[in-house]
């Protein structure tokens, strides 16, 4: 009786710091991206916050820019592709690792994320003096390749979490009634895993779109994707109330892929659970303590 007391005034007591924790987090990553938007709502030349009075003339003004229209088409043209490549290349990496178990694989994965754990000011120099010998270094191909292979180990990490929740004689059963392997494939193992390769898709798009550590290597006077042009802009007028609506732009953007990703994103597969196994209730969950 003295434990069960003691859970209670634990409980709530506990899930009450954990609500403020969340809360706090929450507000400490927001703060920056509701300050930026509303700054750029302002009706004075300079960026200020609380802004002092609401217009839209600098989110109108963008449109009179050329240079910003054309890095914003560059950037999502460029992350777009460069996510679809690595949502391909991570398909068939991950089917490898976990269709053919080998040694090699642990050296595979550790090729795939050697990206993740580079810095990226080390990693944009070294594209840009291998791409630079290669011939294309100052070109949308060198570009394109930087960031597919920046991007390239989130689309893996994902899916291979995707195929890894994938209970193996689901397949196996496809196979047993005489679909061939890439008939079983096709009709069994992408619908069950197309939620890993779509928040795959997701985060390497975030990724490819807000960089500018390695596209600062990549670029050329003429070839400027959208973070390296702000960040240009940001040394002259950095309370530019422009840059502070083209900045909102950018977080429109990455919301807009953000929430479409979460939308199809198995959380409880992501977490350990497999697919076709029945969601554990919490009343399922008592009758097994039971």
């Amino acid at each position: 009786m003295a434990r069960q007391t003691s859970e209670g005034v634990a409980g709530p007591l506990g899930r009450l710091i954990l609500h403020v924790y969340i809360l706090g987090a929450a507000i400490f990553l927001v703060a920056p991206v509701v300050a930026i938007t509303a700054g750029s709502l302002t009706t004075t030349q300079y960026v200020v916050f609380p802004p002092r009075g609401l217009t839209l003339e600098w989110y109108l003004r963008m449109f009179d820019r050329p240079e910003m229209l054309s890095s914003f088409a560059l950037s999502l043209g460029i992350a777009a592709t460069a996510a679809t490549i690595a949502a391909v290349v991570g398909l068939v990496a991950a089917l490898a690792m976990v269709r053919h178990p080998s040694p090699l694989n642990r050296l595979l994965w550790l090729l795939v994320v050697s990206p993740m754990m580079l810095p990226s000011v080390v990693l944009g120099f070294a594209f840009l003096q291998a791409y630079t010998h290669m011939g294309f270094g100052s070109t949308v191909a060198g570009l394109l390749a930087g960031h597919v292979v920046l991007v390239t180990p989130y689309a893996v990490a994902l899916i291979l979490t995707g195929l890894k929740s994938l209970d193996p004689t689901l397949e196996l059963a496809a196979r047993s009634l005489g679909a061939n392997p890439g008939r079983a494939l096709r009709r069994v193992t992408l619908p069950l895993i197309l939620w890993s390769v779509a928040a795959g898709w997701g985060l390497a798009f975030l990724v490819s779109f807000g960089d500018a550590a390695v596209s600062v290597f990549l670029n050329t006077p003429e070839m400027v994707t959208l973070p390296v042009r702000i960040f240009d802009a940001l040394r002259y007028s950095p309370l530019n109330p422009e840059l502070t609506a083209i900045s909102s732009g950018l977080v429109i953007v990455t919301l807009a892929v953000l929430v479409a990703s979460a939308s199809v994103v198995r959380f409880e597969r992501l977490f350990g659970g497999r697919a076709g196994e029945p969601a554990k209730t919490p009343k399922n969950q008592e009758g097994r303590r039971a």
